[in-house]
């Protein structure tokens, strides 16, 4: 039998919009370490530079007392002002262009570290079975599936997420981990690394690597000028004299960002071990692979040299160091379990070194079958009482379960993947054929639509491309309405392969396609907003941890609920819509609220809205889900495309959606 999660309250889960405050409180204080990190180096380094220059400079006070250093300071403003600018400039450079470099994507880092990507295609077992959690994971979160790599070098066993939004997120695991852990360990694993992706965790990381790197670009510019000087003449001493002062006040102010990185990253592990065992509710798997990691003994880092730099992003901590970046694995197993002792995983760690010891060479994995799925959740359309009244507790499940997927939206998840055809694998693989996978996915089901979005195709892209499009065409007409959205969140790691003049123009054409009916559904919508927010690297540009209020945002708040209100109603039942208008938006505004009004061309306008609220603060975000639950069920219906239109809402703004599902 599964244990809860320990904690003062054994009912207790998990709070995503919580953790994001968090988050967006850590960051502040992140920033806040770093720039006083960068103004005691500035300023020790400007005290250096000014003993060594009058220590040096025996002309100016020939016969005399050498002058305070205040003074000297005076007299040579305009050094100090030089050395300020090249201090501040080589960190601020440093740290701009590395965080620059991986906005790339996760795939950078992961590429970096040694990592293969999984494609899609693959035979191998042990990577198939890695894409299937991967995939899982995904689907139950309501996330775009992210980039899969193995780091096939390293046979510790570790994992990271990396990326600076969900949109471009990779996820890797060691060729360690996916040889020896079994199925339920790496499902942990995984689901540990999501709850990085879904809490904004990834790009803090991502920050963390870059501030870090800044006051590091300066220690190794100064210990480049002391190898250089020991070969120079005396003449050379002052020089060397000032790279050791540098040196070392630069190693001051990283040892300051080290001890904030470590007090951040230590609060956010433990998040995510509660948030892995609140997706699969399953304990034994996250202990698991935490005793697996513990049997490795102290070395969990990684053999190539930049695995320091990602030393916080890992599952399990390198080897202890003053700050360290993780919990001790005897905390975070108590933390599942309090009965766990430290000779019990002594106990647990002497038996996995012996198996792996008699293992010679190691084979390919026996896979570890996933749970048996007993009833298969249904998705919507998601009954509720009567129109008007709105259950409390169908829109506390709702709100509970944004970042949280439980364990139903897993197995759920499990039974999507299986109904899905076989035939899809092959056309995702690839990034043309997933090009025109998406192409196909999108034309309209009238046959007379079709043929001119067909022409237009061939037209925009070439007739080759309209000839791949006509060829999957009758795979895709056969996609069920509620696998179509699925098979399209699936291969954004393909299409984002694709060059970026080409995913441009990519958007252009589904752009066209979409308005050749002279009505925007909201399926299509949701794939053209989806789309546009992860191939445009627009989401990868915002922060997931906004600052604005409700009542700064009362216009698109306003504009978002009457579109809702409206997609929920007959276009001739004027009444109804401003019901389901009034009834969601009392959640945010119980006293005074914006008149409502009809919103003629909401695909144009919606996009606009969604941008400005995905900056609302995260307690906020919670009331805007609130909200939009009740003006959407308030027709005593929750709908498919009611569904997928407020998943796509939760996705812009930067809380994601599980599945709707009916009760289990």
């Amino acid at each position: 039998m599964h244990r809860r999660w320990h904690s003062a309250d054994p009912s207790a889960d998990v709070n995503f919009f919580a953790s994001q405050e968090a988050a967006r409180r850590q960051s502040r204080w992140l920033v806040l370490a770093f720039i006083a990190s960068v103004v005691f180096v500035v300023v020790a380094i400007d005290v250096a530079v000014l003993v060594l220059h009058r220590a040096t400079d025996s002309t100016a006070y020939e016969g005399l007392s050498p002058p305070a250093l205040g003074a000297w300071a005076a007299m040579h403003g305009r050094l100090v002002a030089w050395t300020s600018l090249l201090v501040a400039g080589v960190i601020g450079g440093a740290s701009l262009y590395r965080i620059r470099e991986l906005k790339g994507g996760g795939g950078v880092v992961a590429r970096a570290l040694g990592g293969v990507r999984v494609e899609r295609d693959t035979q191998d077992a042990s990577r198939r079975r890695l894409l299937n959690i991967v995939e899982e994971m995904s689907i139950a979160s309501g996330t775009p599936m992210p980039e899969v790599y193995v780091l096939e070098r390293e046979w510790v066993i570790n994992a990271f997420s990396a990326g600076t939004s969900p949109a471009n997120a990779a996820i890797s695991v060691t060729y360690g981990a996916l040889e020896r852990l079994d199925r339920d360990a790496l499902q942990a694993v995984i689901a540990h690394e999501f709850s990085h992706v879904l809490n904004g965790d990834m790009r803090l990381s991502i920050r963390l690597m870059g501030l870090v790197f800044g006051l590091l670009a300066l220690g190794l510019a100064a210990r480049s000028l002391l190898r250089l000087a020991r070969y120079a003449d005396r003449a050379a001493a002052p020089i060397l004299v000032g790279a050791a002062a540098v040196y070392l006040i630069g190693s001051s102010g990283l040892i300051c960002t080290r001890f904030i990185q470590a007090w951040i990253s230590r609060r956010r592990e433990s998040l995510a071990d509660a948030s892995a065992v609140q997706f699969t509710r399953n304990p034994e798997g996250l202990c698991a692979a935490l005793l697996h990691g513990a049997a490795q003994g102290k070395v969990c880092g990684f053999a190539v040299a930049e695995s320091e730099e990602v030393a916080h992003m890992l599952f399990l901590a390198a080897e202890p160091r003053l700050f360290g970046t993780h919990p001790p694995v005897l905390d975070r197993l108590r933390a599942v379990d309090p009965s766990f002792t430290q000779s019990r995983i002594d106990a647990e760690t002497r038996r996995l070194q012996r198996q792996w010891e008699a293992e010679a060479p190691p084979e390919e994995p026996v896979l570890g079958a996933p749970r048996p799925v007993a009833a298969r959740p249904r998705p919507v359309p998601m009954p509720v009482q009567t129109p008007g009244t709105v259950p409390s507790a169908l829109v506390a499940a709702v709100v509970a379960s944004a970042g949280a997927p439980q364990t139903r939206h897993i197995e759920h998840a499990q039974a999507l993947r299986a109904a899905l055809p076989a035939w899809l694998d092959a056309r995702s693989a690839d990034p043309a054929a997933a090009q025109a996978l998406v192409l196909a996915v999108l034309l309209s089901r009238d046959a007379r639509i079709r043929q001119r979005q067909l022409a237009y195709v061939a037209t925009a892209l070439g007739q080759a491309e309209a000839s791949a499009v006509q060829g999957l065409l009758p795979d895709a007409l056969k996609l069920e309405l509620l696998h179509r959205l699925p098979v399209v969140l699936r291969i954004f790691p393909t299409l984002r392969q694709l060059p970026e003049g080409q995913r441009r123009r990519l958007l252009e054409v589904l752009q066209a396609l979409a308005r050749f009916d002279a009505r925007i559904d909201t399926f299509e919508f949701a794939l053209l907003t989806l789309l546009s927010r992860s191939l445009g690297d627009e989401l990868g540009a915002r922060p997931p941890h906004g600052t604005a209020t409700l009542d700064e945002m009362r216009e698109p708040i306003a504009l978002l609920f009457a579109v809702l209100a409206g997609q929920g109603a007959d276009p001739a039942d004027a009444v109804t819509a401003r019901r389901a208008y009034e009834e969601g938006l009392a959640t945010l505004f119980p006293r005074e609220r914006p008149e409502y009004a009809e919103v003629p061309d909401w695909a144009n306008t919606l996009g606009g809205a969604l941008d400005r609220l995905a900056t609302l603060r995260p307690l906020a975000k919670q009331l805007l889900v609130e909200g939009l639950v009740r003006t959407i069920a308030h027709d005593g219906q929750l709908s498919a495309g009611e569904a997928e239109l407020l998943r796509t809402v939760c996705a812009v703004v930067q809380c994601p959606l599980p599945p709707l599902l009916n009760a289990p």
